[in-house]
């Protein structure tokens, strides 16, 4: 499964899933009285965070027995490393109380130099928190991530913007060999076999067509949405597809020559230089900066959900 903050406003307004918010709010209301909490956005953050639980406990039983639920935490402390921590802490103890032990709970956590620091502290706990980096769209923060002990690194082979009304996606022939998200995949992929990470497995996350998809064989792990399942499920699996498919699994094989990056190691440690220098590449920050607004703009959403209901509710 996947989760983040735009998945789960959009899951809440099914009709299957309309119990899930005031049943979130009454026991958010609940647990706030028992640890003290009376500010009203942080009862109603503390709701929202019961929803994105009560939908990952619904998707648990259709998971392979040792596969992860995901939340994923505040993009509004993308740069606040002790807020992230304490918010993933937060995620996990209430699938805690949802019955879900914490060695089946991988929190997502956006790719922000904070953000890589946070995932390295959780990582390191006396009993580790499990995270995935996510918004990832260069080598840099990929090998950060693997530095801190990630379980996964999700590079975005698309921007997040095209899965959004007001975003354009372009399709391209050759994914593989035009395609800035999709080429940042394949040299995340090749340094990852080059270095030998086989601790932190790379899970490429925004796919809209066949080929994409297609374009995905050789790689550790993917996201696929139900969209692009059913787009392959109606793909016949014919002898041009197959080519597709061999070309992909040979461009993401230890490379023969040297990398761009081989030398470089991304440290977390301050200044963190070549990190921050790859985080400030001005295509990176324009895909950094338009994820995290987006993902902010339903974490907004999802709070004013969380308060009209507690209106409603009486609180």
């Amino acid at each position: 499964m996947t989760s983040n903050q735009a998945i789960v406003l959009g899951e809440l307004a099914k009709p299957a899933h309309q119990s899930i918010i005031p049943e979130s709010v009454q026991a958010a209301v609940k647990l706030a009285k028992e640890d003290g909490i009376v500010n009203e956005n942080l009862i109603a953050q503390l709701a929202v965070d019961f929803m994105t639980v009560a939908l990952g406990t619904r998707v648990l039983p259709h998971l392979d027995p040792k596969g992860y639920v995901h939340a994923q935490t505040l993009p509004s402390l993308a740069y606040d490393t002790a807020g992230t921590v304490g918010h993933a802490e937060q995620l996990v103890r209430l699938y805690g109380l949802a019955g879900v032990p914490r060695e089946r709970v991988c929190i997502k956590i956006p790719s922000t130099v904070e953000g890589l620091r946070a995932c390295q502290i959780l990582e390191h706990f006396d009993k580790p928190i499990r995270t995935l980096a996510t918004t990832c769209f260069c080598v840099g923060q990929a090998v950060a991530a693997a530095a801190a002990g990630c379980a996964y690194v999700a590079p975005y082979v698309n921007p997040l913007w095209v899965h959004f009304p007001d975003g354009k996606h372009v399709v391209y022939a050759e994914p593989l060999l035009e395609m800035r998200g999709m080429m940042a995949l394949r040299d995340i992929q090749v340094e990852f076999r080059r270095r030998g990470i086989t601790g932190t497995k790379v899970m490429a996350a925004s796919l809209v067509t066949t080929n994409e998809a297609v374009c995905l064989t050789g790689i550790d792990h993917a996201t696929l949405s139900g969209a692009v399942l059913e787009l392959l499920v109606s793909t016949e699996l014919t002898s041009e597809w197959e080519v597709v498919a061999n070309k992909a699994v040979a461009a993401y094989k230890m490379p023969s020559e040297a990398t761009k990056t081989e030398s470089m190691e991304f440290s977390l440690d301050e200044p963190a230089t070549e990190l921050r220098n790859a985080l400030s590449d001005d295509a990176i920050v324009e895909l950094m900066n338009d994820a995290l607004a987006r993902f902010q703009t339903a974490e907004t959403g999802l709070v004013q959900l969380a308060l009209g209901a507690m209106k409603k509710a009486g609180v």
